[in-house]
């Protein structure tokens, strides 16, 4: 068996379809994988490393089978379930602040999420990454995970109003926010916060030549339960001790008026 074969087999048995991927996944650069294809070689020691579930006669020889003994039912079962993508999951936070978060310039996978195809785009470029600040609840979380897709610029006129994005600007700074599409009429977003606290948290806009890429928030997931009627009762306290406020200063008023 040639090694672009064994390659593909590899790739097949980690329901990877993209060089891209499979190099994400190894820590290596796609360029480094089709060197491998063009060149019928690989580095058998890394991909072990990685893969630890292949046999290593058959990384070495070909020889079959592929997987160790005790992989092959694991394998089994997961051919009987629908088609799984994987996705990297970035070691980047997005901030959920007015500051931003400033990014690596080099992101590192530490890992993969899978999920059905039948939950995601096909030929698309996903991302999973985590939340950082309390702007966007209490829909998003603090530390919550969010997939995203990443939007071609021929997209962005017609992206819908109030959906929660991922936008990264040129100067390396990356915000989770709810957008509003101006791009058509005035040549910019509004990036609004889902958290109530406007003075912690206000509106900011970004024009089109500062933005660098925008990624749509597909699905989150996370370890805390969001409280919408804590942030209902807590709206209704500010508005009860506001009234009480001026309740208390009309009471001077009146008295100072009856003097």
């Amino acid at each position: 068996m040639n090694k672009g074969s064994m390659l593909d087999a590899i790739k097949r048995h980690l329901n990877m379809k993209k060089n891209t991927e499979f190099a994400s996944f190894l820590g290596i650069s796609s360029q480094a994988v089709s060197n491998w294809y063009a060149r019928n070689s690989f580095d058998a020691e890394l991909i072990y490393t990685k893969c630890d579930f292949l046999n290593p006669d058959w990384l070495l020889t070909g020889r079959e089978p592929m997987l160790r003994e005790n992989e092959e039912k694991k394998s089994i079962a997961i051919s009987r379930i629908e088609n799984i993508i994987s996705i990297p999951l970035v070691d980047i936070s997005v901030a959920a602040g007015i500051n931003g978060y400033d990014n690596p310039d080099y992101i590192e996978t530490v890992d993969h999420l899978k999920l059905p195809d039948t939950m995601l785009k096909i030929d698309a470029t996903y991302l999973c990454i985590r939340v950082k600040g309390e702007s966007m609840s209490p829909t998003l979380l603090d530390s919550t995970y969010v997939i995203i897709r990443l939007l071609n610029c021929s997209e962005w006129e017609e992206m819908p109003d109030q959906h929660i994005c991922v936008v990264s600007d040129k100067e390396g700074r990356a915000y989770i926010k709810r957008l509003k599409n101006r791009i058509s009429q005035h040549g910019f977003i509004v990036c609004t916060s889902d958290n109530p606290d406007k003075y912690c948290y206000p509106n900011f806009n970004l024009k089109v030549d500062e933005i660098n890429t925008i990624w749509h928030a597909e699905w989150y997931f996370s370890a805390k339960m969001p409280n919408i009627h804590e942030t209902y009762y807590n709206k209704v306290s500010e508005l009860q001790d506001d009234v009480d406020l001026i309740k208390d200063q009309m009471r001077k008023i009146m008295k100072s008026i009856v003097k």
